[in-house]
């Protein structure tokens, strides 16, 4: 239901020609209408309320049926968030938050919640997804001992109780594997595992392609690759710029450029300096596949959202100049995109663009976080519509 859908591509110029928006499709700001809670932040909110009150209701034999059919189906949001991995979430959610909470330092216990995770193992030694669920509440665990909720970076040095919840998550996820063995959900916690692996950089290209591999149409296991392939985690800019283009190659039937893009998609925004080895105009000719191949609002959201954060005066002030101009080549397309594809505003998808696929926040959001990020959007596409209705003078730059 709440899946990828694969039509056709329309055939039109890319966003980063400068073309035209067909008759009739700008709208201003103001008309554009905003859809606080569509479909599939709905499908998104509901699969990880579900995984919470099932948790909570100690309903933990339906939670292992629903994750492992969802993780059979491979059902995930457009934006490439697993429907599995949602429900996973939420049935861990009230262990990992008192456990935020709780961890003041490194010399402290692990949580009565978390050890409760593990142990309910015991009670269910053939249910691969409460394996899954436990391990990954180990692996949140160990962040909270570094200081971190969603991890952008290894740690510098990592502490013993780190590695101690490493050390029980594998040996849960190995469980878990050995029950499911065909588990899309367990490949993907397997190259978070990484993080505590000694030489991840030798298996990081081999486990995240078994991933891909396993869920070629997910867009979220690109993404999470791409991130992985960081000088933060266990590649490099040369690293990630070769096997992008390798899996754009591999993946044409089903991706083309759409892989390239989503490669990069989270990589560069993490890593600004990144830009200096990005091929600018496949990427940009990638996100321009993504949109016309799916003519979906969410993506639409997504990548407009994306692109405007792409702002010069959203870069770090020591950027190189290279990779500041492809920033501004990036930002560039923001009028054309908007007058292409931007139909309605969907605040909740503004308001997540800058998470990772599986990040902490998958719950429902505050109306305050909501009504800040319609503002947020009605700003940005109005300064983009501005551009493209009254462009600068020849010979003019354009400051963004």
């Amino acid at each position: 239901m709440f899946g990828i859908s694969r039509s056709k591509r329309s055939r039109h110029d890319g966003i980063g020609q400068g073309s035209s928006a067909a008759p009739g499709a700008q709208h201003a700001p103001s008309e554009l209408p905003v859809r606080n809670e569509t479909r599939h932040d709905r499908g998104r909110n509901v699969y990880f309320q579900k995984g919470q009150f099932l948790a909570r209701q100690d309903r933990w034999d339906m939670l292992g049926r629903l994750i492992a059919e969802t993780d059979r189906t491979k059902g995930a949001t457009p934006a490439g968030d697993s429907l599995a991995a949602l429900l996973a979430v939420g049935a861990r959610d009230d262990a990992v938050r008192h456990a935020r909470g709780a961890i003041q330092g490194k010399a402290c216990p692990v949580p009565a919640g978390i050890d409760a995770l593990t142990e309910l193992t015991q009670d269910m030694p053939n249910t691969y997804a409460i394996f899954l669920v436990a391990a990954r509440a180990q692996i949140d665990c160990a962040w909270a001992y570094e200081g971190q909720v969603d991890p952008y970076a290894m740690p510098r040095v990592a502490s013993e109780a780190f590695l101690d919840r490493f050390d029980v998550a594998s040996e849960l996820l190995a469980q878990a594997e050995a029950l499911a063995p065909e588990s899309v959900e367990v490949a993907a916690t397997k190259c978070d595992l990484l993080a505590a692996v000694p030489g991840a950089e030798d298996l990081v290209d081999a486990l995240h392609r078994d991933v891909i591999r396993a869920d070629p149409g997910n867009p979220g296991r690109l993404r999470s690759y791409g991130v992985h392939l960081l000088p933060r985690w266990f590649g490099s800019y040369s690293h990630l710029a070769r096997m992008s283009e390798t899996l754009s190659q591999e993946a044409q039937p089903i991706w083309g450029n759409q892989a390239y893009a989503w490669m990069w998609f989270d990589a560069l925004r993490l890593d600004p300096e990144a830009a200096e080895e990005l091929d600018v105009d496949r990427f940009l000719a990638g996100l321009d596949e993504i949109l016309a191949s799916s003519e979906n609002a969410h993506l639409a959201n997504l990548i407009t959202a994306y692109v405007d954060g792409m702002k010069p005066a959203a870069a770090p002030d020591d950027l190189s100049a290279g990779a500041m101009a492809v920033r501004q080549r990036i930002h560039a397309a923001l009028p054309a995109l908007t007058g292409r594809h931007l139909t309605e505003l969907h605040p909740q998808v503004w308001a997540r663009a800058d998470a990772l696929p599986g990040a902490s926040h998958a719950g429902p959001l505050s109306a305050g976080r909501i009504a800040a990020a319609t503002a947020q959007a009605r700003s940005a596409v109005e300064a983009a519509l501005s551009i493209r209705l009254h462009p600068a003078p020849a010979g003019m730059g354009r400051s963004a």
